[in-house]
């Protein structure tokens, strides 16, 4: 595997959900961690962001379901680590006290951070220029799905 990569919330439910921006960025990603061409990493709390994200679309509770299972079997065959969110905990406070973040996206840097990998996000409070450098100050970089190669 070449990349390691974290992967926030606002780039897997793309998976999911038809028509969002940057769709096919997100596919072929996910194509690529499925080859194994790309180490996926995340926060546990991935899963309950994108059943979240689907539910708040007002997605039948059978799609939400289905996302959800896809995902846990993706992490139970090795193609995504879920890191837990106590092991980041510290690290998530001192994002969210330095960048000023949601209590989500802090843990997603942090988790970034953490694993000693890029961060990969659609959000726009992650995409900032103040986060990227505040990231790149811990050895990381954050990423959008256009800036992935």
């Amino acid at each position: 595997m070449s990349d390691r990569l974290v992967l926030d919330a606002s780039v897997v439910v793309k998976w999911f959900k038809e028509g969002e921006d940057h769709e096919g960025q997100a596919l072929a990603l996910r194509d690529r961690i499925l080859e194994l061409k790309v180490s996926a990493v995340s926060s546990e709390w991935l899963l309950l962001e994108v059943v979240r994200a689907m539910v708040r679309a007002e997605f039948p509770g059978e799609k939400v379901e289905g996302a959800y299972s896809a995902l846990r079997e993706m992490v139970s065959l090795g193609f995504m680590e879920l890191v837990h969110v106590g092991e980041v905990l510290d690290g998530a406070k001192n994002v969210m006290m330095n960048l000023s973040l949601y209590a989500s996206d802090a843990v997603y840097l942090a988790t970034a951070i953490h694993a000693g990998a890029s961060l990969v996000a659609a959000d726009r409070h992650l995409l900032r220029n103040a986060v990227r450098v505040y990231a790149g100050s811990k050895g990381v970089k954050v990423l959008s799905l256009e800036e992935i190669r």
